[in-house]
């Protein structure tokens, strides 16, 4: 506008700082979305864990509580009154029920002693949920 040509020469020297800005803040931003997803995506493979391992831990629980029933049969059960037993051998249980479908149970019974007529016996019930492993173990008398 000046006659002179000074106000059109002044803005072609003028140098901004916006461009630069909007790529650091789009860099930051970028960067901030990555290590959010990455957090993101191994709580939800903790969680997943956590639940395996809490299923895991269900299903050697239950594998146990059959043991338990074996050797000390519900008075609710009379077919049960007169079977109780420790089995040597590990009994292998699937389940199928809501929670632990696809887990398995390996349990076995063994006696460690009788003293003065009672019988003490350990219990290791052993179960796999989605590559995951627990194990159980109980001591009881009878």
């Amino acid at each position: 506008m000046f006659p002179n040509g000074k106000q059109l020469a002044s803005k072609r020297l003028q140098r901004g700082i916006g461009i630069p800005a909007a790529l650091f803040v789009i860099t930051l931003l970028a960067i901030l979305a990555v290590a959010v997803n990455s957090l993101v995506g191994q709580n939800a493979d903790r969680y997943q864990e956590e639940v395996s391992l809490s299923r895991a831990f269900y299903a050697a629980e239950s594998g146990a509580g059959f043991a338990l029933n074996s050797i000390f049969p519900p008075e609710e059960f009379p077919q049960y009154n007169g079977t109780a037993e420790c089995a040597a051998g590990p009994r292998e249980y699937e389940f199928t029920v809501e929670g632990l479908n696809e887990c398995t149970a390996s349990v076995s019974c063994t006696t460690d002693a009788t003293v003065s007529g009672v019988d003490y016996f350990t219990i290791k019930s052993e179960a796999s949920c989605d590559g995951v492993t627990r194990t159980v173990q109980v001591r009881t008398s009878r």
